[in-house]
């Protein structure tokens, strides 16, 4: 059965993402933006599911240990079950540009095999900040909506 997705991107889009180092590396960085827990509530009472589809350059490398990375991720997604918003998946790339992998974004490598048969296209979307989330939105032939960099979750711009 094809169910609604809201394919979402994570830094900048759901937590705040530091402009110099664009990692969330630490608890003390972590900071779930305005809007995003009234937002996401409100697509679950739509009926939609959530999926977070990110890209973590270089994660598990020596300049952003794993443990780094899943300390303040964890945390993110307690608060959000504290909320009472759970993902159907969370999908992480953790490959640079350069490393011309098939799972970066806005290559569809991550989410191809959950997204066969599951996704019903004309009603799910993509919502993210970058370039690289609207032409993700586009390979997988869904909806677009551009988030600003680390402002307030809304769908409506």
């Amino acid at each position: 059965m094809l169910k609604k997705y809201a394919f979402l991107d994570r830094d900048g889009t759901l937590v705040y993402e530091p402009q110099d180092d664009f990692q969330i590396d630490s608890l003390e960085k972590l900071k779930i933006l305005p809007g995003v827990i009234d937002g996401l509530k409100k697509l679950i009472g739509d009926g939609f599911s959530l999926v977070i589809v990110t890209n973590q350059d270089g994660l598990g490398e020596t300049s952003f240990p794993l443990e780094n990375f899943e300390i303040p991720q964890n945390k993110m997604l307690e608060i959000f079950r504290e909320n009472g918003i759970e993902f159907a998946a969370v999908f992480v790339c953790p490959h640079r540009a350069s490393d011309n992998c098939s799972c970066r974004k806005p290559k569809t490598g991550l989410v191809d095999g959950f997204f066969k048969d599951k996704v019903d296209v004309d009603n799910s979307f993509v919502y993210g900040d970058r370039e690289t989330d609207r032409e993700f939105a586009k390979n997988l032939n869904l909806k677009f909506f551009k988030a600003k960099t680390n402002g307030k979750f809304d769908l409506e711009n």
